[in-house]
């Protein structure tokens, strides 16, 4: 009964084209974001890349210039970083490769599930099975949302 409160609640994010130049796995969240909680939080992390707002240059290669650390020292100006026992709905999930490289991002919606957009997909709701888990490099929560932590003194 409440996975089917979430999935209508989210229902209209759901079936969105992955498209590197308009929506990705950030683009998707930011969209949420700005829907759902009057937030443009990520408009900051286009500044802080130097990439055009919510616009990507090219299709793979803006990438490279996102690295754990660097996610982290964006993500720790406006957002906590948590666990996964203590994710709430709207906590940002990024997941590493292998090689620590950050590839993907999806947002916790509860009941252990996400939504998220991947490459050559559709936007969709996954279940956080051990296969996701195993890649999850950090989860972060903004600050002043949806949560009882006060809002970071900037």
């Amino acid at each position: 009964m409440l996975i089917g409160i979430i999935v209508l609640k989210y229902n209209k994010y759901l079936g969105i084209k992955h498209n590197y130049l308009e929506t990705n796995c950030i683009t998707l969240i930011d969209f949420i974001y700005k829907q759902e909680l009057s937030c443009n939080i990520f408009d900051d992390l286009w500044s802080f890349l130097s990439l055009p707002k919510g616009q990507v240059l090219d299709n793979r290669t803006w990438m490279r210039r996102f690295s754990l650390e660097l996610l982290e020292e964006w993500a720790s100006k406006v957002a906590i970083k948590v666990n996964l026992t203590t994710t709430k709905e709207y906590d940002v999930i990024i997941f590493k490769s292998q090689r620590m490289l950050p590839i993907h991002f999806g947002m916790y919606i509860g009941m252990n599930r996400f939504i998220h957009v991947e490459e050559g997909s559709y936007s969709r709701i996954a279940v956080l099975d051990q296969f996701w888990r195993d890649r999850i490099a950090n989860i972060w929560r903004v600050t002043g949302i949806n949560t009882l932590e006060p809002p970071l003194d900037t």
